[in-house]
């Protein structure tokens, strides 16, 4: 190394500067600086993402190569928790998606949208398109399968399990050609069996799932899920046991703030109602605040239940400010003393084909 410095050292700077430059302008540098944004990311490195998209913006990269950065920034940008950013970008790659029939973009903006608790307008993304090609590319066939994969999650958000889970099993059998979906299919149907009181399905759900195969990137949703089914058989200690780790392989901000409300919820039904509202006050005073209705509501619940009935009200406001699109803002409408559905957009009726 020594050697190879003093080396350098003898160069002129000019001509340094010339080679650092044609380094730069060369397609195969592009290709590993693009590979590495994609590798930070995945390893939950997103400031250096976002870093590596910023230089990469800057350079003449080949056209295929530009969407891709871009979708890379927005994912790290929703993952930091600078939602409106996020949301902005993902604006502009729905309207690309639907006009030049972009899977990957789509998928993008779906995620983002859902992420901040837009779940009417991720929804709207797949209105109007029939799916790939028949017979589909390999590729474009993933994606599609991806597109609607990600759609469960918007519609149970809205309060539609059923509906959801009526999605899920319909791209059971497409998810079995996926490495990926196919390891993870069972953790979003453990989730909403969960949450529709099958505790037991939900835990023998995840006895299916690799966890040794599941990316870092969604490691705590798995736990979550685990955690969310041990809450529904009444199995407390392991939940919050559960819970702690995910909390622990969380990376992105959402996450952590997803791990503090359900911690609330398992130690409120283990009736220790004091100690959950510090879980809850610690998930409702996190900088993400995007989604979030239920934990905000049972917050709320807890609230109501320690007598604090105006502090409630307030936080029961919070779900219709921070989560209006959900089912819990629903919910958090009927305790307020409001009536009817909450932000329903006309021609919402189809959330569940």
């Amino acid at each position: 190394m020594t050697l190879v410095l003093a080396g350098l050292a003898s160069i002129p700077p000019e001509l340094l500067l010339v080679l650092v430059v044609l380094l730069l302008l060369w397609d195969p540098v592009h290709r590993l600086l693009l590979h590495l944004t994609i590798w930070c990311f995945n390893r939950g490195a997103f400031r250096a993402t976002l870093a590596l998209t910023r230089v990469l913006e800057r350079l003449p990269l080949a056209t295929w190569m530009r969407p891709i950065l871009r979708r890379e920034e927005l994912y790290a940008h929703s993952a930091l928790g600078h939602t409106e950013t996020a949301v902005s970008g993902a604006r502009d790659l729905a309207l690309h998606a639907k006009e030049d029939a972009c899977l990957p973009c789509a998928n993008c903006a779906i995620n983002i949208f859902i992420n901040a608790g837009l779940y009417l307008e991720a929804l709207d993304i797949e209105r109007g398109w029939q799916g790939p090609s028949n017979p589909p590319e390999p590729s474009a066939a993933r994606d599609w399968a991806l597109v609607r994969f990600n759609l469960v999650e918007a519609v149970y958000n809205l309060g539609s399990w059923e509906a959801a889970s009526a999605r899920l099993s319909n791209l059971e059998e497409t998810a079995r050609g996926d490495a990926f979906l196919w390891n993870f299919f069972p953790v979003q149907r453990a989730w909403i069996l969960a949450h529709t009181g099958r505790g037991e399905d939900a835990l023998n759900a995840l006895s299916q799932v690799d966890w040794r195969r599941l990316p870092r990137m969604y490691r705590s949703e798995a736990h979550f899920a685990r955690a969310a089914s041990l809450l529904a058989v009444h199995r407390y200690k392991e939940a919050r046991r559960e819970a702690r780790t995910g909390l622990k392989h969380a990376l992105r901000v959402s996450s952590t703030r997803n791990g503090l409300f359900l911690l609330g919820r398992i130690t409120l039904a283990e009736g220790h109602p004091e100690e959950a509202l510090r879980f809850f006050e610690a998930g409702a005073t996190h900088p993400y605040q995007g989604q979030g209705g239920d934990g905000l509501q049972a917050w709320g619940e807890c609230l109501a239940a320690l007598g604090r009935h105006d502090e409630a009200r307030e936080a029961w406001r919070l779900v219709l400010t921070r989560d209006k699109q959900s089912g819990a803002a629903s919910r958090a409408a009927s305790r307020l003393g409001l009536y009817g559905p909450v932000s329903r957009k006309e021609g919402d009726a189809n959330v569940g084909t």
